[in-house]
């Protein structure tokens, strides 16, 4: 006898299956701050030895990790933080214990070792584990590349913006659509999820990095404070989510036992510049109009950027500091061409000739980050972090050739963000990660005039002076995020789940088109209201003739926003609050085959505007 199923049934059927394809799809552990080392222990005829203890000690810092082989021969030393590692065993009756050194842990990394102990009464050989060619990670199938600390601190970058080394990485390249964002794998920069330190470090509001470097300011954390990050363009783990593009994992640096500092500093001048063609192109014209200038001299144009770090011990293998300081000043020239305006009448070219003067725009960053890392006791860690920047951008609102001074204004940026990572050791299956933070991201813009915006068509574009229409503006986020991890190595597999909340709190102030904006260009005003008939030939007539008491009005086009009933205006309140929760499993289950399972499951829960449209 058969029976039919409802479409109740039916449905949960299906969701069922569903979940079960999605939990064996291929993902792969890859913490965000740390990496793991594991292999089996084994004779020298290949054959497993349980009941082995492996101690790995950081060679820098001294932190201990131990795991004990199984009935397999398996070990797991997990939640490792990157650096190079001494290895050592326990000696098992017949034995003798192993040595290795310098074995390398990456972000994200599952360094594969298998560790041969010698016979008793053979030679003791301690193994030097070199990292010339890049390992082979057969327990994971994630695509993912890692920046380390030898390249960050080696190779060339303009500007010192950390995240321009991830070009460095076979598929990713700056995004040509949006400056300070990068594409990876052809996606939108905005798809990416960034997080420095194992917590999230997005810009929910404009889709970008807090403190948006790269876009106004040059960066939020200094070059100098990475240790090394990993680009997770794949086959991520379930512990990753809010990403459809890649899952980027910074790491900053942490003090060691012995004290290491630097010191930088570039500086140019344009004295060392060939004069910017669009001023010389200026300067003739002027010249030839009969103004003075200072004989075709270069504007000021500086770059000056320095710092240093200092690291070292608070107490030797218990305590930790680092400190960077990172300072950028940028003087540019920004000179105004306004096409065709010299062959204006004499009127017009008074009216405008004041407003167009060459200007400077000033960018002017400081940050700073202070990092200590603590051993509490044998089995508690406690890594805390504070990291501060503060940008003015001097006429940095809106620039070019066609932009007056007094429509540009100041870009101010003021990010601050207070994390920290306490990990426990439970029992020696079981480890937990706790990490906080605290967060605010302010970023308001200020208006260098009262006037109403103007644009003017010059037949090689619109002129733009007055106040530009979207200042003064502020957009300031402030969050709260509580991360929690647990890890349960059993048998041959490692079990991990978590939880991660991130609540926002967004203010947003964009007046838009609030204060009103004009455009002139060529019109033909037909006669009335007292006025004659006139026909403007292009943006400049149009303009002047509004200072001729006797003209028609002559704006081409009036454009203003107005608050919408039951709402309040250009100030918004978008919050978001994230939800998630997963759970994965790596199950090794040959020495040769390893599965990758794992199931997450994120809720976003936005703000809902305070009307609704009734369509």
């Amino acid at each position: 006898m058969s029976r039919k199923l409802t479409p109740c049934v039916t449905r949960l059927l299906m969701l069922l299956i569903s979940l079960t394809l999605m939990s064996v799809s291929i993902f792969a552990q890859s913490q965000a701050t740390s990496g793991d080392i594991e292999g089996r222990v084994l004779d020298p005829n290949g054959a497993v030895i349980p009941g082995v203890t492996v101690t790995a000690t950081n060679q820098a810092t001294g932190l201990e990790k131990s795991a004990t082989t199984d009935e397999d021969g398996n070990y797991r030393l997990i939640l490792l933080p990157p650096g190079a590692y001494s290895l050592k065993t326990s000696a098992p009756s017949g034995f003798q214990s192993a040595s290795l050194t310098n074995v390398s842990v990456t972000v994200g990394s599952k360094t594969p070792l298998e560790i041969n102990l010698p016979l008793a009464g053979a030679a003791n050989v301690t193994v030097d584990v070199t990292t010339d060619a890049p390992i082979v990670e057969t327990t994971r199938t994630s695509v993912s590349s890692t920046i380390n600390q030898k390249a960050i601190e080696n190779l060339p970058i303009n500007g010192r913006n950390y995240q321009d080394f991830a070009t460095l990485t076979p598929g990713v390249v700056i995004d040509r659509t949006r400056g300070g964002d990068i594409s990876v794998g052809g996606q939108k920069g905005t798809l990416n999820n960034l997080q420095v330190d194992g917590v999230d470090n997005n810009n929910t509001f404009f889709g970008q990095a807090f403190g948006r470097g790269g876009v106004r300011p040059p960066y939020q954390f200094s070059e100098e404070s990475v240790q090394e990050f990993q680009v997770n363009q794949n086959g991520f783990s379930a512990e990753f989510g809010r990403a459809g593009g890649a899952v980027i994992n910074v790491v900053t640096r942490s003090g060691t036992n012995e004290f290491h500092g630097g010191l930088f500093e570039y500086f140019r001048d344009e004295s060392l510049n060939a004069n910017d063609p669009a001023l010389k192109g200026q300067q003739a014209r002027d010249f030839q109009a009969g103004r003075r200038l200072n004989n075709n001299k270069r504007p000021p144009s500086q770059i000056n950027q320095f710092g240093g770090r200092i690291g070292g011990p608070i107490v030797k293998n218990r305590a930790f500091f680092f400190f960077t300081y990172d300072v950028q000043r940028q003087t540019l020239p920004n000179p105004v061409d306004a096409p065709n305006l010299f062959a204006q009448p004499a009127a017009t070219q008074a009216l405008l000739i004041p407003k167009l003067n060459p200007y400077s725009i000033g960018r002017d960053q400081g940050v700073f980050l202070g990092k200590g890392d603590f051993t509490l006791n044998n089995n508690n860690q406690l890594s805390i972090r504070f990291n501060h920047q503060d940008f003015t951008g001097k006429n940095n609102e809106t620039t070019g050739l066609l932009n007056a001074e007094e429509h540009s204004g100041n870009s101010l940026v003021q990010s601050a963000t207070f994390s920290g990572t306490l990990a426990s050791t439970l029992s020696s299956s079981v480890v937990n990660e706790f990490r906080f933070q605290f967060g605010r991201d302010k970023e308001p813009g200020e208006a260098n005039s009262t006037d109403p915006e103007a644009l003017i068509n010059t037949g090689g574009g619109n002129l733009a002076i007055g106040r530009n229409n979207f200042s003064p503006r502020e957009t300031t986020i402030k969050r709260w995020q509580f991360i929690d991890n647990l890890s349960y190595v059993r048998g041959r597999s490692n079990f991990k789940f978590g939880v991660d909340l991130n609540f926002d709190r967004i203010f947003n102030f964009f007046p838009g088109l609030f204060s009103g904006s004009y455009t002139f260009q060529a019109v033909t005003i037909a006669a009335g209201g007292g006025f004659p008939a006139a026909t403007y030939a292009n943006g400049y007539q149009a303009f002047a003739a509004n200072f001729n008491p006797a003209a028609a009005p002559s704006a081409s086009s009036y454009s203003q926003a107005f608050a919408g009933e039951g709402t309040s205006g250009g100030t918004t309140f978008p919050n978001s609050s994230d939800y998630a929760f997963y759970a994965q499993d790596d199950w090794r289950v040959t020495p040769k085959l390893t599965l990758n399972l794992g199931v997450r499951y994120d809720y976003q829960k936005l703000a809902c505007p305070p009307v609704q449209n009734p369509d």
